[in-house]
């Protein structure tokens, strides 16, 4: 499951744009590794591509599907599979596990090149819990203000999760439908003619608390709301996105030979209802 995503590209490209003092053929065609692991989770969110030359006119960046992929964990090499045709790996085997505490490296063959980085699985966040266990979804009175009325007729009421975070860490929440039978739709337009699942990932946040709103929200039923726990290499990067074109700065990364970002994440999860207050 592809959780959450920060495009690593466009800082490439303005810190190649902007050093004078690179060698940008030297740069052109370096592996870009986005590399994620969840604990508890599976391996799959493993991408490997090639960076784009100052001189192409290419926004995309060509994935790398021939790559040998491994990671290496207490001296265990395990070693990834291409997972279809945009340079994503995943690790097909069930003897994998991802912990707290455990240390991984990531090593990456490919187009001539060798690359390897290193991260350890952040412990989960603690102390997370909802300031209700029931989102109610109350209406306007008047014609048409019932539950899957027309627009504008949904109070947006909020329910609050909360963590613990004394020293402002980056986290971030996704919130999830656990529906697997197609839901009954809070608003008629999000009705889809095949149910396939609701999620929403936040921006990465240093506070600690989220508000959950009904408008962000598609379906009634039973929902999850999961506190991710940000590890440092990604807050650095996530931290430098935007960069003043006047003042252009290297991307952090924790890429031995390339560029991009090999990270972990520990989460906590608490489940709620959304149920419609004329229940």
């Amino acid at each position: 499951m592809k959780h959450l995503s920060l495009c690593l590209l466009p800082l490439t490209i303005a810190f190649l744009s902007g050093c004078d003092s690179v060698d940008s053929n030297a740069m052109d065609d370096l592996i870009v590794v986005e590399a994620f692991l969840y604990a508890e989770e599976p391996v799959t969110d493993v991408r490997v591509m090639k960076s784009i030359p100052l001189a192409s006119e290419d926004t995309v960046a060509t994935p790398i599907n021939d790559a040998t992929v491994r990671l290496v964990k207490n001296g265990v090499i395990y070693t990834l599979a291409p997972a279809g045709a945009d340079g994503f790996y995943a690790y097909p085997g069930a003897d994998l596990s991802v912990e707290a505490g455990d240390v991984f490296r990531l090593e990456v063959e490919g187009t001539g090149q060798r690359i390897a980085a290193e991260t350890t699985v952040p412990p989960p966040p603690a102390g997370i819990a909802l300031s209700d266990q029931v989102l109610e979804v109350a209406s306007f009175g008047g014609p048409g203000g019932g539950p899957g009325g027309g627009p504008g007729q949904i109070r947006d009421n909020t329910l609050t999760v909360t963590w613990d975070n004394p020293s402002n860490l980056l986290h971030y929440v996704a919130i999830e439908s656990l529906s697997e039978e197609e839901p009954e739709y809070i608003l008629p337009e999000f009705v889809r003619e095949r149910f396939t699942g609701f999620r929403l990932v936040t921006r990465p946040t240093d506070v600690n608390f989220f508000d959950i709103r009904v408008g962000t929200l598609e379906v009634f039923g039973p929902h999850r709301a999961i506190v991710y726990r940000v590890n440092r290499e990604y807050a650095d990067l996530y931290e430098n996105r935007e960069q003043d074109s006047r003042d252009l700065n290297e991307p952090p990364t924790n890429i031995e030979g390339g560029l991009g970002v090999f990270s972990a994440f520990n989460s906590q999860s608490i489940a709620f209802d959304v149920m419609s207050a004329d229940e």
